[in-house]
């Protein structure tokens, strides 16, 4: 089985995002990501917070 190549653009724009949530809480993060969510493909989203100080973002339907 190859093993597909790393998209180049998809890396960047998460090394930006690691960037911009470095030093912000877990919630303060969950929070910017989920504006930029908002921002690239609309619609409402959620943000679920879990026992173990994680978040998700899932999309409202």
């Amino acid at each position: 089985m190859t093993r597909k190549q790393p998209d180049r653009e998809l890396e960047a724009m998460a090394a930006d995002l690691a960037e911009a949530c470095e030093g912000l809480s877990p919630l303060e993060s969950a929070l910017l990501i989920a504006q930029g969510m908002r921002e690239v493909y609309g619609g409402e989203w959620a943000i679920e917070a879990h026992g173990d100080d994680t978040f998700s973002i899932l999309r409202k339907t």
